[in-house]
């Protein structure tokens, strides 16, 4: 089971499910307020994590291997640490179990901006976005946000949940400071990215004590979209071990 990061929707890891479903039943949920999800007013950490255990149980799948990135590592370290009985293991993607400090508002108010009404193209929105956000691989994963029914654009996303909820996406649930899980975790980052430094790593092995933490050289906060390779490597190379 897959999950995304904030902003993100499980079409961003299309190209990795693939690649693991010649040997694994692979599942990319969209998270709440993301993809093709329901809208709802809250989402914490608790909150994503029961509503993966929901999915599991809908299905009725035990033993899972969670995979997830960013936000979607947090919710997937959550679920874990719940319910470590129902994951055979776990990999979490340039992130850790800790608070960061985050001032994604600049993005969500720079979508909000964007008169819709009158919105023409998608290169049209992504001009416009560049004006405040320098970063073009994240207006890219942005953009894939924006759809077009009829004749018009509308977000996807729910931006105006998500700008409520920054706060609890940022921090890391303090009510499991004593749970542990020892399924067996790999703890992927991006060399380049300041998500996953050696400073985490005692947070991480308190949480998972079994963890094996690698570095993917030259990559970023996305290593399985800068160094798909390298990335399926390592994920495929721990799945099976498991």
């Amino acid at each position: 089971m897959i999950l995304h990061g904030l902003f993100g929707s499980a079409r961003n890891w299309q190209g990795i499910a693939r690649a693991l479903a010649d040997s694994h039943h692979v599942i990319t949920p969209d998270l709440r307020n993301h993809g093709q999800s329901p809208h709802l007013e809250n989402m914490s950490y608790i909150e994503m994590a029961d509503d993966i255990v929901a999915i599991a149980d809908q299905l009725n799948l035990n033993e899972i291997i969670i995979v997830g990135h960013s936000m979607g590592g947090k919710v997937a370290m959550t679920a874990a640490l719940r319910h470590p009985q129902r994951f055979a293991a776990l990999a979490v993607v340039d992130i850790a179990p800790v608070d960061y400090q985050h001032d994604f508002n600049l993005f969500i108010e720079a979508m909000l901006s964007l008169n819709l009404q009158t919105l023409k193209s998608r290169a049209q929105a992504e001009t416009a976005l560049a004006k405040v956000i320098n970063d073009i691989s994240v207006i890219q994963l942005l953009l894939q946000n924006l759809i077009r029914r009829g004749d018009k654009f509308e977000w996807r996303i729910n931006l105006q949940g998500i700008m409520n909820n920054l706060a609890l996406i940022a921090q890391f649930p303090d009510t499991l400071k004593n749970s542990v899980c020892r399924q067996p975790a790999l703890f992927l980052g991006g060399s380049e990215s300041d998500y996953l430094r050696s400073l985490h790593n005692n947070d991480i092995y308190q949480y998972f004590p079994s963890a094996e933490i690698t570095m993917i050289n030259g990559a970023g906060h996305w290593p399985h979209a800068e160094k798909p390779n390298e990335f399926l490597k390592q994920l495929k190379t721990f799945i099976n071990y498991v």
